[in-house]
């Protein structure tokens, strides 16, 4: 209620164990706390997703993830929306960016929350071909790194406890 009732109304709803609803009483507020994430309440990081249509909201149906990455040395040239997209859409799916990344305000990172999927290693850097023989390394630094499992390709649960390795 601190950080998010300054910007409007909302209300928490448990749908299972470790998946809950959030509902906004408005847009500006919802994408607010979309924007200026990542949250993380009494040391639980809170993965945010926009609620669609045919949403499984079961963890174990968690196969791609939203986590906040910030890229650094970004050619001038592709800090637009699209150029950063380009770049973030190699380690999955762009979903939005912070506003000063939208707003170029701090150009020594961009901050894209990418729909990353289970299968991911989590890369460090991504090699930029430039054209023309040309290319740099764009560095990549994850606020949030969560386990997943490679056997199941979810992020419900690790290899360690993962209920096809104990078969």
């Amino acid at each position: 209620m601190r950080k998010w009732g300054q910007v409007g109304s909302f209300s928490f709803h448990t749908v299972s164990n470790s998946v809950f609803l959030i509902k906004f009483d408005n847009g500006q507020a919802r994408d607010w706390v979309m924007d200026n994430g990542p949250w993380d309440i009494w040391g639980y990081h809170l993965a945010l997703r926009k609620w669609t249509k045919g949403m499984s909201l079961k963890l174990e149906d968690c196969n791609s993830i939203p986590v906040w990455v910030k890229l650094s040395n970004v050619p001038v040239h592709l800090w637009t929306k699209l150029g950063i997209s380009y770049i973030a859409s190699v380690l999955g799916k762009p979903l939005y960016m912070d506003s000063p990344t939208t707003n170029r305000q701090v150009l020594t990172y961009a901050r894209v929350c990418v729909d990353m999927p289970a299968t991911s290693s989590f890369s460090g850097s991504i090699l930029l071909d430039l054209g023309e023989g040309e290319d740099t390394v764009v560095g990549v630094e994850y606020q949030w790194k969560p386990q997943a499992c490679s056997l199941c390709k979810v992020f419900d649960h690790t290899n360690k406890s993962c209920p096809k390795a104990a078969r």
